[in-house]
């Protein structure tokens, strides 16, 4: 049965025709929707303080008690059991080790793909992934933070590529070809740390898009410089703000095609200050922190954490220095809580700034 037009609806349609109108028609334009597949990446480098070089546990409850003791200082409920039962909603793929040994140190990584390391494997993201099975880097913390925030969920993670090497610099150290420079900086000739961390990056880009997704590079997280102070065969000020430039740009120019927009300058760049504190001295570390905060304005999607110990407005995280102490396994790596107190500095700077939602 039809329904029967209205009277004031009839007169509207009669005035329309007397008047020559048209009554609007749908816009054949759909609606622009966010790609349903589309999921975030956040790619993490450096040395071993992002490689991960500090105890969770060891017998002592390290982490356990630094999430106890930051709600004690305020901070929100923390769910400690996640970081030891994994999180799904968060996925990380890593790989890493010390460049410098002898023989030949790649083989020796530590990976989530004990099979193939270069290849990568995505896994739950939890304690662990570290330099050894018994230590963590900032996943945990950063994790934490986008966990509590929802970013990711089961069905759709969020993705985290770590490669990050103990020790590395942009140096060349006894001739290894192991540094982080690129070829426009050595003689045309490219460190094999940014070599082998472009093509870490792209076989686990391929892993998502294997898993159906599409990836989209929304941050990079650095944390390196100490081997690139003044007593540790420095590069000068002038040189590492022009290698770390150079290797941010290169950055960018590689995963353009993963970027916002396919814009390599829409991804961003997260950076740390490094060790200021009186546990152990690095005596180009003010030359060298000052230079971070200049690459930091270099652009608005440039960011840099002010973890300083002697600048009040400084988070103050703290190293074993010459002790091992609460939780470090050596003298030069971030105490237990302070490792998980870094991360969540990064993730807030994510979260806060809507790079990640």
């Amino acid at each position: 049965m039809k329904k029967s037009l209205s009277i004031t609806s009839l007169l509207m349609a009669l005035a329309l025709a007397s008047c020559g109108g048209e009554q609007p028609k749908a816009s054949s334009e759909p609606a622009v929707e966010e790609d349903p597949l589309k999921v975030q990446v956040i790619v993490m480098s450096g040395q071993s303080n992002m490689e991960g070089s500090t105890y969770y546990d060891n017998g002592q409850g390290w982490l356990r008690n630094a999430c106890t003791e930051l709600e004690a200082e305020g901070h929100d409920p923390i769910d400690a059991d996640l970081f030891f039962d994994g999180m799904p909603d968060v996925q990380c793929s890593y790989r890493g080790y010390y460049p410098y040994g002898g023989g030949n140190p790649a083989a020796n990584a530590h990976a989530s793909n004990t099979a193939d390391k270069m290849a990568g494997k995505f896994l739950n993201l939890k304690v662990g992934m570290g330099q050894k099975d018994v230590a963590m880097g900032p996943e945990i913390g950063l994790g934490n933070v986008l966990h509590t925030n929802e970013i990711g969920t089961e069905d759709k993670p969020v993705y985290l590529i770590k490669s990050a090497f103990s020790g590395s610099s942009f140096k060349i150290q006894n001739g290894s070809k192991k540094h982080w420079k690129v070829a426009d900086d050595n003689n045309g000739e490219e460190g094999e740390l940014w070599t082998e961390t472009k093509q870490f990056v792209h076989n686990n880009l391929a892993l998502i898009e294997e898993a159906g997704f599409h990836p989209e590079i929304k941050a990079w997280l650095w944390h390196q410089g100490e081997s690139d102070t003044d007593n540790n065969a420095q590069a000068s000020e002038e040189q590492y703000g022009t290698f770390m430039r150079h290797l941010l740009a290169e950055f960018r120019e590689e995963f353009a095609e993963y970027a916002p927009e396919e814009d390599g300058d829409n991804i961003a760049f997260v950076d740390c200050t490094i060790y200021d504190g009186t546990r152990l001295t690095y005596s180009g570390v003010d030359t060298l922190n000052a230079t971070k905060k200049a690459i930091s304005e270099d652009s608005d999607n440039n960011y840099l954490i002010n973890a300083s110990c002697k600048d009040d407005e400084g988070l103050g995280l703290g190293i074993g220095g010459n002790q091992n102490l609460g939780g470090c396994y050596d003298t030069y790596h971030y105490v237990t809580k302070d490792l998980f107190r870094l991360g969540e500095a990064y993730g807030n700077i994510l979260v806060e700034n809507e790079i990640v939602e």
